[in-house]
């Protein structure tokens, strides 16, 4: 079987022609100009959602600004987000396992146990080992 490509926009940009983008793409720099955002809100995508903020600052640290995309790469990479912003890891498909900087500092949060209840862990914990 026989591969077509379309070399139109490369004989467009050698000889000066107007010069369209056929694949949509953009740089991350221009995120926040109004065609973009009008682009992104006509595909769907909610601007102000936790998701699309986490997916985009994936991008923006793994390229600084620098690289190009196009709305279905935001699309794809926000399917990777819960509506929380949580990475949903591909392999157990849970989200909220990463440990990101909301929940770092609740991680170290040392809660007290009363005696009772420390008493009770230790017979059930050592009925279950014998």
């Amino acid at each position: 079987m026989s591969k077509i490509t379309d070399y139109g926009f490369l004989f467009q940009s050698m000889f000066g022609t107007p010069k369209t983008n056929p694949t949509g793409s953009f740089r991350l720099s221009q995120l926040n100009s109004s065609s973009i955002q009008s682009q992104l809100k006509a595909a769907g995508i909610d601007t102000n959602s936790a998701q699309y903020k986490a997916a985009i600052k994936q991008m923006m640290s793994n390229a600084n600004g620098a690289m190009y995309t196009n709305i279905q790469s935001i699309k794809n990479l926000m399917k990777s987000y819960d509506k929380d912003g949580d990475y949903i890891d591909p392999t157990t498909g849970l989200a909220g396992l990463l440990l990101t900087d909301e929940n770092a500092s609740s991680q170290k949060r040392i809660i007290s146990i009363p005696e009772s209840s420390k008493d009770e862990m230790f017979e059930q914990t050592k009925k279950e080992f014998l």
